[in-house]
């Protein structure tokens, strides 16, 4: 599989979330907000992936997601800390904020959600332009050890980066050196790893899709970069700039930067 960048493209970071119950008649789903269910929500879409959501979210709980208006997202991700699930999660998508119907149906996330990693879905096609987003736990189990969602868009690399990539480590080290020449150190967190990387030749529909990544994520929403064998939690260290080498070819920079929650 390439390497992918799985972001939000939505505006899921800013949308509405609340929690609900649902009444089902002949396929017709009705939903009632009860802020009293699914305590803690706004730690599904907080951009922190260390804090889970922990009382719980229990059998047929629902979270409705008002993205605000009309999107087209084609991946949700979700992370779980600590302790592996084995929720469902059923996903439909609606023009509706109080209702859905069995037509309405998006995806079903896989039983086996892996402890500090996370788990990606594809979403089809039925999900276009829809403003309200659906979640209920399909599973008789308290949904409890999730720590984020994301909601988005997919980017597979259309090329591969040169072959002179840079993998490093930004350490999160004060050092302070006394008058004798003695060197303190103080640790306030764990080292990130940082990427730096540059696509030499890309074409303009390339180019159009990391333009997308830049206007959405700019540096202030982490995403998700995928190197073929694990998904990282990322920030953009800097903006992607671009290059015409050619007539409608270009050359661009990446810079990523791990984030640690």
């Amino acid at each position: 599989m390439a390497r992918q960048f799985i972001y939000d493209s939505v505006g899921f970071s800013e949308a509405t979330l609340q929690a609900g119950s649902y009444s089902e008649s002949s396929g017709n789903y009705s939903f009632t907000a009860n802020s009293g269910l699914i305590s803690n929500i706004d730690r599904l879409s907080d951009q922190n992936i260390s804090v889970i959501l922990g009382i719980g979210w229990v059998r047929y709980e629902v979270v409705q997601i008002d993205l605000g208006s009309v999107q087209s997202p084609d991946t949700i991700a979700t992370y779980h800390v600590g302790t592996a699930e084995n929720n469902v999660l059923n996903i439909y998508a609606s023009n509706s904020n109080n209702s859905w119907v069995t037509g309405d149906f998006v995806v079903a996330t896989g039983s086996t959600l892996p402890a500090d990693e996370w788990s990606v879905f594809s979403l089809p096609q039925n999900i276009t332009n829809k403003r309200y987003i659906y979640i209920y736990n399909a599973t008789d189990d308290n949904y409890m050890n999730v720590s984020e969602i994301l909601i988005g868009s997919k980017y597979t690399f259309d090329v591969n980066p040169e072959l002179n990539s840079k993998i490093g480590e930004e350490f999160g080290t004060d050092v302070v050196t006394s008058y004798g020449g003695n060197e303190y150190a103080n640790k306030r967190h764990a080292p990130k790893t940082t990427w730096d990387f540059t696509f030499s030749h890309i074409l303009s529909t390339q180019k159009t899709a990391l333009e997308a990544l830049n206007a959405n994520i700019q540096d202030w929403k982490k995403f998700i970069y995928y190197d073929e064998t694990n998904y990282h939690y990322v920030r953009l260290a800097s903006p992607i700039e671009f290059t015409e080498v050619a007539p409608n070819v270009f050359s661009a920079n990446v810079s990523l930067r791990e984030q640690l929650a």
